[in-house]
Order: C-alpha cells, then structure tokens, then sequence
C-alpha cells in the first residue's frame, strides 16, 4: 500500500513517457493495452495530441487475447495500418497486462520489422515506473535503431542538442521556442530537440553535435548513451530565468554567470519538490542570489539520478513520503506544483509555511497545461526573487 495515492493524482508512467518521445518523429506508435493506458497517454499526459494527426493506437487487448498469447493478430492489424500510413518506424509499448502475462516485445517488433520492412522496436514498458524511465528507453532504442553505427566525419558541426524536452516537464508551448530562441540568439545552433519540434531527419543527424545540454532528467540517460557511443560530452541544465546560467557552461569563454545578488536574502529553509534537474536549476539561482548553501533541498518526486543528487536531497518515494516531509516543520518555504498543497495539514499551515505554485503537467496533467510556466522570462525571474526576499 506504500504507493497508494490519496491527494495526489498518479504521475505520468513511463509509456507516456515514450510515447511522448516519440510522439512528433513521424512513427506508428502502438500501445499494447485494452485501451485504458492508451486514453490516459492522450487524454491525460499528452498536451499536443488534440488536433494533432499523429499516429498513436490502442492494440484493443482483449481478454482472450491475453489469455491464448494471440501476438499474431497483433502483427496484422500493425502490418494493415502501416501499409496506409507508410510510418517512419513502429514503436509497441508495453502496459500492465502485457507485463503481467510476459510479453516479449522484442519478439514483437523484430517480427513486425520482418513483415512490414520498417524499423520496429518493442518497448518492455509496464506502467510501474515513471515517464523519465520511458521518454530515455524510447530515444535509446530508435537511436540503436535508425542512427548511423559510424559516424562521417564530415557531417560533425558546432550544434547542439536539448535533451529531456517534453511537454510532461515544460508544457506544449511555448517554453521550447524560448529556449531554441535563447541559444540561436547567442550563436548557438540547435539541431535537435528530443523531442519537441523535432524532425526525423533531425533526430537521426543529432548524432553528429558537438554538445548534447540535458535540460531535464528524462534526458540524462540519453547523454550517457550518446557519449559512451558517439563521444558528445554533455552539460546539466535547464535554461531557465534569463538563461546565462546554462549559456556560461556551454560557452564559459563567452558567457558568465554572475547574478547580483540580493542583500539581505531571507535564510528561511526551502523546499522544492519536483523534477531533477529544474529543481536543481532553481537552487543553483537562489544560491547565485545570496542565499546560503545548505538551506534549500531538493525534494525528487520522479526518476533521479545519484550524480546529480546533493547530500541533503530527498528522493521522494510516495505520497505519504511527501505528506510527512511537507509537514515535517523542517523548511519554511515549499515550490511545488499546486496539486501538492492540499497535503500540507492545518497545523503546518498555522505555522506559517508559505507555498509557491509551479504547475507541472506530469503531475496536474491538463488542470494546468493551458497556462504553462515560460521559464526564460522576467516574470519567472521575478517569481523566483520574491521566494527569497525577506
């Protein structure tokens, strides 16, 4: 019962996370599921489905389906819908049934590549895990799949890569045009955006940048991956508030990161329960402001990376996790998504924590997508001033 959810709706599993990864490369994706999972990914995680021509199936599992193993019929519904659509790849994601009755997915798609002559990959997804896990499965895997094995020196440039760009974190718009924006006007070129306004010839080019910049957790594995095979070293960080923080780790010798900082900063403890890596971002800003070391924590509500994690961070397991550390009369000050405030108990509120909103759509799913938070702008800025003001 540890993960039972009281408050709190679910967080965004991991085959909405590859879905999303996915969801603009031009691909057939098929989510293997008796149409619950399916729903949830495009009505629920999904910001740029509605109106949108993308090609996102429900394989309409069935109960006999399930219990006679009939991956063939499968197969053919795939094999008939791709003759019309002519997709750029095929992606089968797993769900909970599928995981309980040990689909091999990997079976799956190499027997689907046979028969339709277009790359095919199965993802082993299970609704267990969270989105991050599945946007890094979903990337590796077509990477392996449709990227060169050996790269042509020639066709290596000076651009780079965002990774980690997915409307579970930042919303549809227009966060992704701010950032391409941020860098393009400081000479820096994108050319790729996993996976928001990204093309698939873009996606399979990626691999020749010189500098891959995680902007989210989500993309983290995926530098690890495209450094090990490709040699792209990578920086940490989202480019938020006005952007010099991240410009001065990819071009140090051009740009640096020297805030004036408050005077007077309040020393009232913060914490800020979110994603990875934008948490860890806004702490680095509070920090450049004046505040001292030590007095914010980063509480990780999904998929964390030890590397990136401090000495004091929290990885957040469930909600009853969450409840005990928002009311644990350790921090004065909570950043969240507005969904999370409820748990805050009357006491504690008596106490006088105060609590600032930042929605994410992983979390408050549609409530909020609507109104995204533009993240490279001067209200951001400000907002994140006003926390530490005294």
């Amino acid at each position: 019962m540890s993960k039972l959810c009281v408050m709190l709706p679910p967080f965004a599993p991991d085959y909405s996370g590859a879905a999303s990864a996915l969801f603009e490369l031009g691909g057939m994706i098929v989510i293997h599921d008796a149409s619950g999972c399916t729903g949830n990914y495009t009505s629920y995680d999904e910001p740029r489905w509605l109106g949108s021509h993308v090609a996102v199936y429900c394989s309409g599992l069935r109960h006999m389906d399930a219990i006679l193993g009939n991956d063939y019929l499968l197969v053919d519904r795939i094999k008939d819908a791709a003759k019309s659509i002519k997709p750029n790849f095929i992606a089968v994601l797993g769900s909970p049934v599928p995981m309980v009755i040990g689909t091999d997915f990997e079976g799956l798609a190499k027997e689907i590549e046979h028969e339709t002559g277009i790359p095919s990959i199965g993802l082993s997804t299970r609704g267990l895990s969270y989105y991050g896990k599945g946007v890094n499965a979903a990337i590796i895997s077509l990477m392996k799949k449709v990227c060169p094995k050996n790269l042509d020196e020639s066709k290596k440039n000076d651009g780079i890569n965002l990774l980690g760009m997915t409307p579970l974190d930042f919303g549809k718009e227009p966060n992704q045009k701010d950032f391409v924006e941020l860098f393009e006007k400081n000479g820096i070129k994108v050319n790729c955006c996993l996976s928001m306004d990204c093309t698939f010839d873009q996606f399979k080019n990626s691999v020749y940048s010189k500098l891959n910049v995680v902007v989210s957790q989500s993309g983290y594995d995926t530098a690890v991956f495209m450094k090990q095979k490709y040699g792209i070293p990578f920086v940490v960080g989202s480019p938020m508030l006005m952007g010099m923080q991240i410009l001065s780790k990819v071009l140090p010798e051009k740009f640096t990161f020297c805030p004036k900082p408050l005077e007077n900063p309040s020393e009232s403890k913060i914490l800020i329960a979110g994603e990875q890596v934008i948490a860890n971002t806004i702490r680095d800003y509070f920090e450049a402001l004046g505040v001292k070391k030590g007095n914010v924590t980063v509480g990780v509500l999904f998929d964390s990376t030890k590397e990136l994690l401090r000495k004091n961070d929290i990885v957040v397991k469930d909600e009853k996790a969450l409840r005990d550390l928002l009311n644990s009369g350790n921090y004065e000050k909570v950043v969240a998504d507005p969904l999370v405030e409820p748990l805050i108990t009357k006491k504690t509120h008596e106490s006088g924590i105060k609590f600032y909103p930042l929605p994410h759509v992983a979390i408050s799913s549609k409530i909020y997508w609507d109104k995204p938070v533009r993240f490279v702008c001067e209200e951001f800025s400000n907002f994140i001033r006003d926390i530490i003001k005294k």
